[in-house]
């Protein structure tokens, strides 16, 4: 079995006036969100065998909090430029190319392309891909014949699941 787990990143500070997007870090409320899907991650004993991570500043500090949850070392992550405004197909193209010998990946982006890349996989409708929502895609396919429109949506969890 093959899993894809998309992580959207976390919520970012806008209190910086002039900054550009890309340059956003996390919000307080997006680092305790970050942590607690970090230690959702964690209790399900998930582990990955590649990742794929925007370039962003928020991308980046959302996976770096979560990295040692899925057991990952951050230095192995592939940072692309391309995801911060890819698309769907940027997406399908990375995990259609994958090597066979993973069996997990991650991929940490934006909306609106992590929402429609999950519903492209699955063929769902997810009404809202929230800041550091993180689903759990299966197939049993390979990454080169990976079907869209038929993988599982094993799980979808958002940090405000996991309050109480």
């Amino acid at each position: 079995m093959k899993q894809i787990f998309l992580l959207r990143h976390a919520k970012s500070d806008w209190s910086t006036m002039g900054q550009k997007d890309f340059d956003r870090p996390l919000a307080k409320r997006g680092v305790s969100d970050a942590l607690l899907i970090a230690q959702y991650i964690q209790d399900m004993g998930y582990s990955i065998d590649m990742v794929f991570c925007s370039t962003a500043q928020r991308t980046k500090e959302t996976f770096d909090l979560c990295a040692d949850s899925f057991n990952f070392k951050i230095e192995k992550a592939t940072y692309l430029e391309e995801l911060y405004f890819g698309t769907v197909d940027t997406l399908v193209d990375l995990i259609k190319s994958l090597n066979e010998k993973f069996s997990s990946v991650l991929v940490v982006g934006h909306n609106p392309t992590m929402q429609f890349f999950l519903e492209e996989l699955t063929g769902k409708t997810l009404n809202n891909f929230s800041t550091c929502g993180l689903a759990q895609i299966c197939t049993e396919n390979s990454w080169k014949d990976l079907p869209l429109k038929n993988c599982e949506l094993k799980s979808f969890i958002k940090p405000k699941d996991l309050k109480f």
